[in-house]
């Protein structure tokens, strides 16, 4: 049986007050997007008098590949080998057009099986019944920051109408969570109870944990290690942003600490790594943030650290003209998933790149100079500085000082973090397999 969200108020209002030009102008986008909502309905209705097929479509409008879906493909195929696997997927992240939708609304209306990783309008917008199954493998562990219905009326959020013209995250038959911690704030932000989710872990899980993914592991990250190796010793060089440069060679594993520490190792390199991995910003109020966030963090933090920049291209792009040590790179070319492999510390601040960390066992701070903005808008499921403290904090030199101290004496909180981390449902298991229980998912779903 499909799973319905729950019924929620909607606010009926673009924005308070206005005059009346806003008043027209708000009803004609209302108009618009309902109009559009029909348009894919109708379609969606022709498309479902065709046959179902024997197919299983992967979906996304987040990225080309998503990675989840990457890691899942084999066993789909191993497991389904009478199934026709499709991929069908923007070809940069969150570009929809109009072919790619007409494609999507095709596979909903005609596959067995759809898997998404995100928001697809094709799946949640069409009205009526629907022959195809649809699992949602939300593409995060876990939520810090709120997105989907908890945002709704905020800056970095959606307006209620548009949640209400598109049918935001309707039409789920099942929906996967990456940890047992994410299940309460999963169910406010798409709007079911908390019984329609199933805590399985996401394949990102098997890939950081699981042996058999070691040497897939080592190769992704080995690139960037062999950069790292090549930076300029302490004191050369003039002051710059250096950028992903050619691969060198070799590198030695080294174990990890913490919560996954007896299932992962690190890649050595030459010199202590941070890792800072920010979360993508929606109409922030300074569009600054990244450059002004990096520059602090460079001038703060030991000379011998080697500091690694891991975020949005779009935000990447106001460090240019920044006057940054050598120290500093810009990775591009490796997901912050591999870069993971190389850190000694990942920094961030409300990312869902925290709970893949810990899980990896790498030492996690969060540095958060803007939380007071971010408790406002979009809000915040996780306040770091109340659930985190040990590892939290707003200012950049007291961050420097916490990793100062620990490559001195070790001191870093391992008691704070690993509360924190067991508290979200974070307790690897090298016997669990994510894949396979999802296989399992799908296969109660195919019509054999």
């Amino acid at each position: 049986m499909r799973l319905r969200p729950r019924g929620r108020p909607l606010p009926r209002r673009l924005a308070p007050g206005g005059r009346r030009y806003h008043r027209r102008a708000c009803g004609v986008v209302r108009m618009v997007m309902r109009l559009a909502a029909l348009v894919i309905s109708g379609i969606f209705r022709i498309f479902s008098l065709f046959p179902q097929r024997r197919c299983i479509a992967l979906l996304s409008r987040q990225s080309a590949r998503p990675f989840d879906f990457e890691l899942l493909e084999p066993a789909l195929r191993r497991a389904f080998p009478d199934y026709k696997l499709v991929w069908c997927c923007v070809a940069h992240g969150g570009e929809m057009t109009v072919p790619l939708m007409l494609k999507q609304l095709w596979y909903v209306a005609t596959a067995e099986v759809c898997l998404v990783d995100g928001y697809v309008p094709a799946v949640s917008i069409p009205r009526g019944s629907r022959r195809s199954a649809c699992i949602q493998l939300w593409h995060a562990l876990g939520a810090i920051k709120k997105f989907g219905f908890q945002s709704l009326h905020t800056a970095a959020g959606r307006s209620p109408e548009a949640a209400r013209a598109f049918s935001m995250h309707a039409g789920y038959d099942c929906i996967v969570a990456g940890l047992s911690g994410a299940v309460p704030a999963f169910a406010e932000a798409f709007g079911y109870p908390e019984s329609a989710f199933l805590p399985l872990g996401l394949p990102r899980c098997d890939y950081l944990l699981r042996p058999e993914y070691a040497g897939m592991r080592a190769e992704r990250s080995a690139a960037l290690a062999a950069e790292i190796a090549a930076l300029p010793a302490v004191g050369e060089g003039d002051a710059s942003v250096a950028h992903d440069g050619p691969a060198l060679d070799e590198s030695r594993g080294d174990q990890r600490e913490g919560v996954g520490a007896d299932c992962t190792t690190r890649t050595r390199t030459n010199r202590p790594v941070v890792l800072y991995a920010p979360t993508f910003r929606k109409n922030n109020a300074n569009p600054a943030w990244l450059a002004d966030a990096v520059c602090a963090l460079d001038a703060s933090l030991p000379a011998e650290v080697a500091l690694l920049i891991s975020a949005h291209p779009l935000d990447v792009e106001h460090l240019e003209g920044r006057v940054l040590t050598p120290r500093v790179r810009v990775v591009h070319r490796t997901a912050t998933i591999d870069a993971l492999a190389v850190a000694d510390y990942v920094v961030t601040d409300y990312s869902a790149v925290a709970f893949e960390a810990m899980l990896a066992g790498v030492k996690t701070y969060f540095y958060v100079p803007d939380i007071e903005e971010y408790r406002n808008s979009p809000g915040l499921n996780v306040d770091p500085l109340r659930d985190a403290p040990g590892i939290s904090t707003a200012d950049a030199e007291a961050l420097a000082h916490l990793v100062a101290d620990d490559l001195a004496c070790g001191s870093y909180d391992r008691t704070c973090e690993t509360a924190f981390a067991r508290g979200y449902g974070i307790d690897p298991d090298p016997a669990a397999c994510a894949v396979d229980a999802i296989v399992d998912v799908v296969r109660g779903y195919l019509k054999r």
